[in-house]
């Protein structure tokens, strides 16, 4: 019954993955709108948000299966991955997705995402 909760939060970051990743390859043409929404620059604080995610789901899968706490530096190394799969969609999308392009802004936002994950880890350990 124990390996239930694991596989669970594997589960659920290969979602978050899988689905970030279709997000991030979708034509410009079939990114979703959210037009209707009249926040500044909101996409950016979606990007913040799954890079969040990305990081706390693979944090949460690492200590379901380790059953060891995440400290400083997994939570380091999580975070950077995290950002340089953020650097290597904006490459693929200058270079191989129709209607998207390299922006400086979205590797930013995602970063804010990776950092907020540290932060929230840095404060949860206290």
């Amino acid at each position: 019954m124990k390996k239930y909760p694991a596989l669970l939060a594997l589960v659920v970051f290969l979602v978050a993955f899988l689905g970030s990743l279709l997000l991030f390859t979708l034509p410009g043409s079939k990114v979703p709108s959210l037009y209707w929404i009249k926040i500044p620059q909101l996409d950016k604080w979606i990007h913040a948000s799954i890079f969040f995610t990305l990081c706390f789901t693979a944090a949460t899968a690492i200590y379901s299966i380790s059953h060891k706490r995440i400290g400083g530096l997994i939570a380091l190394i999580i975070a950077g991955l995290f950002l340089f799969y953020g650097i290597g969609v904006e490459f693929y999308q200058e270079s191989a997705v129709e209607g998207r392009s390299f922006e400086k802004l979205d590797i930013l936002a995602d970063g804010a995402g990776c950092l907020l994950f540290l932060v929230y880890v840095r404060l949860s350990r206290h």
